[in-house]
């Protein structure tokens, strides 16, 4: 038996062996060793061998456990039944489950999608695709070498795949890519050899997946890119799930320029679907907007929140969807109580196309359909443009088909039958007649055997005749010695005993026969029934699968309508314009955690063709970080098709949403705080446009303050010149106030001082912070007051050196030759400068501040046309950097 064992383990390296021996699945050697450590089984030995077993019939709860911790299952199975004399038992394996190929409802997340991908090096790029074998989800995309290690980690964190395939030469020629895959410690990386990523068995494999001649039908040629990692996925799931397909029927082509690009650090500052302190969904936005009432519904709207459009149509048909609901409060009432007992039918699909569903499965998908027909009667007049194409193009004869698999399973099934095979309980009575007959034998037997008896009786007059039972010779009739002359001749004597004698008939052996073998009959008729009630229910598999994309969709749309309704929602408006106008603006999860009312709300102003680049200046907790994440938010909100926190939202087309908030090291790639910093703002940098949304707080704080200053203005004038896309601009440097430019706002966050009292009143305000104030902060925080006061003294130690540095600056300025290309500040700009240091504020209304800034700008009119002949020699940038 050790030696069948190792032979069978020799195929099955790296995955634990489930061998099957009895009533036990058992591991030896090494697997027993790792496993009952994981497990906390018993370890045991045999001759020196580590051995460790568990029940068979407990086995689930135990590789429900295994696949948390990343590990591969192969079960190995006993073939043939023990005999005497037939050697030993045939076993082989019969199922490979891995976290990213399992579709058994006890191994996955109701909630989340179970993605598997794989990851290739192509002739052009990269080929990356994926696919959640539990719904059929099957998408590939390529994307070019530069840059591949930031894409591979965006996608990953979009997807937080379960289980990897990644070509081996490509972990070895790309460091940076490996490193990328590495970095995710929940993910199980399988290291294919390249022979395995071979294009043309790669197309021939999809070609017969989807039965075509070509793949040209689903977009793509015979050399795409894409087709390489796809094709390897499917090679791969041959080899484990070790069943056939039938509920992947296409695969969809996928790019950047579909939605909106979020980069992983963006989707990790954003907590869109997991908050940042302990990776659980609460705090996220993926809460504040879930109100699905099917698995399947929430797993779009995880899906759509992370892939915002680009389409200005498709969103304007979530958003009429969602809005159909939301103006019907009646109809949105009914149809979540219809969705709430709706059963997840898309994973049904996938067990019901792989024959792994049992009797409770098919019960779930005939409830599933009692459901769809209910919505369906409840939405039918309703105008919906249906955006998946299944569920769009589910006509009346599809319907009808469902209506009578519905029937049929309603028919034959039992109300609770059994999950296994092997135990009976699945058909209803009154389906099958001659099942009928065998269950009214099995539990009717003792009444014809009572009905036989009193014939028997009668026939031969032996009032005291008795039928008894006993193991060894099964029923027989029992007839006392007063009585023996009257037994007739079709009695078979069986057994002599001191009270009398023991006969059998052949109508006796008959029944016992019937009785005893009915309970095998009735199992075994019942599997077969069952199985045909299955196949009928497979062979609809693509009707099925359409009902359950149309529920999800309409499980999102209303529930987007149910959050707008209880959240106060408004349905945006979204436009190709280059501008972002959102008034009384919340961020969506800070408000729905807060009492209804007490969140202060803020508008956001930014237009491409004119103010693009806002600076956001204020102390520690005034809300400038709360104010950055809200207006990326409400965007993305509004891109997934959803209503917004908002009075009234306007929102220009985005193609890309950077987030550049907080501050933290990444041990793991061997950064600082401050290099993640940097290499976040280059990706930045590097990739926006002039479509973007860019958020940054505190670039440059984590140097010193000449070098994050130096960086942080460089930084705002690269976004302001070269890029000119939309940008929110959080900082502690005031000098960044300084920044003249015809596209950019200063702007703050709103404090009161009364009394040495702050109160922040987390309301946007126009024009730069006086303050940061620190100390008031410090002091919130418990900080000892003789610290506090100290603090205070070198402070204002610091501003008296920095005011006298400024005035030595002045100085040597005004004494300087008056030579225009030297760095001079001539008597009308030291005039401006003069006036600004006497400004307050506080104090001055919007009218004295617009007049005082029309005299400044009379003041430069005449300096640049004083200075400008002198200067026509030199660098044109050189001259208006003097200005």
């Amino acid at each position: 038996m050790l030696e069948q064992y190792r032979r069978i383990k020799r195929d099955h390296q790296g995955e634990v062996l489930f061998f099957r021996l009895g009533d036990f699945y058992e591991m030896f050697a090494e697997d027993a060793v790792e496993i009952s450590a994981l497990l906390n089984l018993t370890l045991t030995s045999r001759n020196g061998q580590p051995m460790c077993g568990i029940p068979y019939h407990a086995a689930r709860s135990y590789i429900a456990r295994l696949l948390k911790y990343g590990k591969k299952i192969a079960v190995c199975e006993q073939v043939s039944e023990p005999g005497k004399g037939k050697g030993i038992v045939d076993r082989k394996v019969v199922e490979v489950i891995t976290p990213g190929t399992t579709v058994d409802e006890d191994y996955l997340d109701k909630g989340n999608p179970n993605y598997l991908c794989a990851l290739a090096s192509g002739a052009k790029g990269l080929s990356f695709a994926y696919i959640d074998l539990s719904t059929g989800e099957f998408r590939a995309t390529s994307f070019p070498f530069d840059g591949a290690a930031e894409r591979i980690r965006q996608e990953l964190e979009r997807l937080q795949a379960k289980e990897m395939l990644v070509q081996e030469s490509l972990l070895e020629e790309y460091p940076a890519v490996a490193a990328a895959v590495s970095e995710r410690p929940s993910l199980v990386i399988n290291r294919w050899a390249d022979w395995l990523f071979d294009p043309q068995r790669s197309r021939e494999g999809l070609e017969k997946q989807f039965g075509t001649a070509s793949l040209k039908g689903f977009g793509f040629e015979d050399h795409d890119t894409e087709i390489l990692a796809a094709g390897a996925l499917l090679d791969y799931l041959d080899g484990t799930a070790r069943s056939l397909l039938p509920h992947v029927r296409t695969l969809i082509r996928y790019g950047e320029e579909e939605f909106v690009g979020i980069d992983e650090s963006s989707q990790r500052n954003l907590e869109l679907i997991r908050n940042l302190r302990d990776g659980d969904v609460r705090f996220s936005l993926l809460e504040t907007m879930d109100e699905t009432k099917t698995a399947m519904g929430r797993r779009l709207l995880k899906q759509r929140l992370l892939h915002p459009l680009r389409d200005l149509a498709l969103i304007a048909r979530r958003l009429d969807m969602v809005e159909t609901f939301y103006r019907d409060q009646g109809r949105l009432s009914a149809l979540r109580d219809l969705l709430a007992k709706t059963p997840d039918l898309q994973r049904l699909c996938s067990r019901l196309a792989m024959d792994k569903a049992h009797g409770k499965d098919m019960v779930a998908v005939k409830n599933s359909l009692l459901s769809f027909e209910a919505v369906e009667t409840l939405t039918g007049d309703l105008s919906l443009a249906f955006e998946n194409t299944a569920g769009s193009l589910l006509d009346a004869g599809a319907s009808g088909k469902l209506s009578s698999i519905r029937d049929l399973l309603e028919k034959g099934l039992c109300d609770d039958p059994s999950i296994l095979l092997s135990e009976g309980n699945l058909i209803r009575d009154g389906y099958n007649r001659t099942l009928d007959d065998l269950k009214t034998l099995r539990d009717n037997g003792r009444g014809l055997l009572e009905q036989y008896l009193e014939e028997e009786r009668a026939a031969t007059g032996i009032s005291t005749l008795k039928i008894r039972y006993n193991r060894l010779i099964g029923y027989f009739f029992e007839v006392t010695k007063m009585h023996l002359s009257k037994v007739p001749s079709h009695f078979i004597r069986r057994q002599g005993v001191a009270g009398g004698e023991r006969y059998t008939t052949d109508r006796l052996a008959s029944l016992e026969s019937e009785i005893n073998g009915a309970s095998d009959k009735i199992v075994e008729l019942e599997k077969n029934l069952f199985l045909e009630l299955r196949e009928a229910a497979k062979a609809l598999i693509p009707e099925l699968t359409a009902a359950a994309a149309r529920l999800s969709e309409l499980d999102v749309a209303q529930s987007l309508a149910r959050a707008a309704t209880v959240r106060l929602w408004v349905r945006p408006g979204v436009d190709g314009e280059n501008r972002t106008a959102i008034t009384e603006g919340r961020h969506p999860v800070v408000e729905a955690h807060l009492p209804r009312g007490e969140f202060i709300p803020n508008d956001v102003l930014l237009d491409g063709g004119g103010i693009s680049f806002a600076l956001i200046t204020g102390p520690n907790m005034a809300g400038k970080s709360t104010y950055l994440r809200q207006a990326a938010l409400i965007t993305i909100m509004a891109q997934c098709g959803s209503f917004v926190p908002a009075k009234e939202a306007h929102i220009g087309l985005t193609d890309r949403i950077y987030c550049r908030v907080g501050a933290s090291d990444n041990l793991a790639r061997g950064e600082s705080t401050f290099l993640v910093e940097m290499n976040e703002t280059a990706h930045i940098l590097h990739t926006a446009t002039s479509r973007s949304l860019v958020i940054m707080d505190e670039v440059g704080r984590g140097t010193g303050t000449s070098d994050g200053l130096s960086i942080a203005w460089a930084v705002s004038e690269e976004l302001l010149e070269t890029i000119g896309c939309r940008t929110l601009f959080a900082t502690h440097y005031h000098e960044l106030s300084l920044i003249s430019h015809p596209r950019m706002a200063n702007r703050s966050m709103e404090v009161l001082e009364r009394n040495g009292e702050i109160v922040f009143l987390r309301r946007l305000i126009e024009g730069a912070a006086a303050e940061s104030y620190g100390l008031h902060v410090a002091s919130l925080a418990g900080i000892p007051d003789p610290v506090l006061r100290r603090a205070q003294r070198i402070m204002d130690r610091l501003r008296e050196k920095e005011q006298s540095l400024h005035e030595e600056l002045f100085l040597q300025e005004k004494t300087a030759p008056q030579n225009p290309s030297a760095a001079v500040v001539p008597e009308e700009l030291e005039r401006i400068l003069e006036d600004i240091r006497s400004l307050n504020p506080d104090r001055m209304t919007p009218l004295e501040a617009l007049n005082r800034i029309h005299t400044w700008k009379s003041l430069v009119k005449g300096y640049t046309s004083k200075y400008r002949t002198h200067s026509k020699n030199d660098p044109p940038d050189l001259f208006e950097s003097q200005v």
